[in-house]
């Protein structure tokens, strides 16, 4: 078994039965921690032993020679013995030389997990855990990967969601940490009861992820140049409540597939292709094609350094009026693909 996996990797070989005799969870992703514990659970224990052979400490409660003891203890079930240490950074010891010596000849009965999100790379213990253990990577992910989570999370419930609105998810609760990610999608597969495909309205029943529906259609009549029903709906959405730095936020997305799109069409590849190219089947887009109107790529590219633009003004300078900022965009947009206004 390699010396550092993935987590997916990490999932792929409890699917095999590969079962480590120690393993390191690092990286800052919490769920990734309970979530690899909870699936070393499911693969190491029938649920029957969980009782009598599964151990679970706090490391500001524990000793490294404590540790080893229940590591070194034989299961009562006659099966394997699981013995968690969370909070693994804050375990009192003195040297890792006895951690060095039971993982060079471990326990064969016994798989020991060390989880800490802050774990101290300093840290002897640590040093020694990495040399030593198997380190699964529970690093957090960026915006693109959270966005390919959703998909795979929604799809391994049967739920089908574009990659254009696994996107406004991602971005919407960019910095919230997976559990919350998790918790969203949970509740949105609850609300929509039977499988099938997400919808851009569907996105409504979510927590700080914009009204993309609304969002979308703002951005195709910012895209057309027609400003005056563009300034119209940005008035409304915002009345309503939504977040300036969100509605642009939408807004960004929809030039980035429309961009996207334009660049899909002119190439002309397979349907295959093309969705594994650009996230895009073929029905969204003639969608974006059809939505944007004469919008060339070149178009959409300066109308996304206009969101950027926008975007620094927001969060960087703390814009005093968010409403004339986003109008501003609206006509600066507009004027560049010079359509009427």
């Amino acid at each position: 078994m390699p010396a550092s996996l993935s987590f997916a990797q990490f999932q792929e070989s409890l699917k095999r039965g590969a079962i480590a005799s120690a393993y390191l969870f690092e990286g800052g992703e919490g769920h990734f921690h309970d979530e690899g514990i909870r699936l070393l659970e499911e693969a190491a224990l029938p649920r029957e032993a969980l009782s009598i052979d599964r151990e679970s400490l706090r490391g500001r409660e524990a000793s490294l020679a404590a540790v080893l003891v229940l590591a070194s203890t034989y299961p009562m079930g006659g099966g394997r013995r699981l013995v968690i240490v969370r909070q693994a950074g804050e375990v009192r010891c003195d040297s890792a030389e006895p951690l060095k010596a039971y993982l060079k000849a471990p326990n064969p009965k016994t798989c020991l997990v060390f989880s800490d999100p802050e774990f101290d790379r300093r840290r002897l213990l640590y040093r020694a855990l990495a040399d030593l253990a198997v380190r699964v990577d529970c690093a957090p992910l960026d915006e693109a990967r959270t966005a390919a989570w959703v998909r795979d999370r929604l799809r391994g419930r049967g739920f089908g969601i574009s990659a254009d609105l696994a996107a406004a998810v991602a971005a919407g609760l960019a910095g919230a940490g997976l559990a919350r990610v998790n918790a969203e999608m949970e509740k949105l597969m609850s609300a929509l009861g039977s499988p099938r495909p997400v919808e851009a309205s569907d996105l409504a029943l979510l927590a700080d992820v914009p009204r993309v529906e609304d969002t979308f259609r703002l951005a195709a009549h910012i895209a057309r140049g027609e400003r005056g029903e563009a300034i119209g709906i940005a008035r409304a959405l915002l009345r309503s409540g939504e977040e300036p730095v969100k509605l642009l936020g939408g807004i960004s997305w929809y030039f980035r597939n429309a961009l996207k799109a334009r660049a899909a069409a002119a190439r002309r590849l397979p349907p295959r292709e093309t969705t594994q190219m650009y996230g895009l089947d073929r029905g969204r887009i003639e969608r974006f094609t059809r939505e944007v109107g004469r919008a060339g790529v070149e178009d959409l590219r300066e109308a996304l350094a206009l969101c950027l633009r926008t975007d620094r003004e927001l969060k960087g300078q703390g814009a005093k009026d968010p409403l004339n900022a986003l109008e501003r965009l609206v006509h600066q947009v507009g004027r560049r693909l010079r359509r009427p206004a």
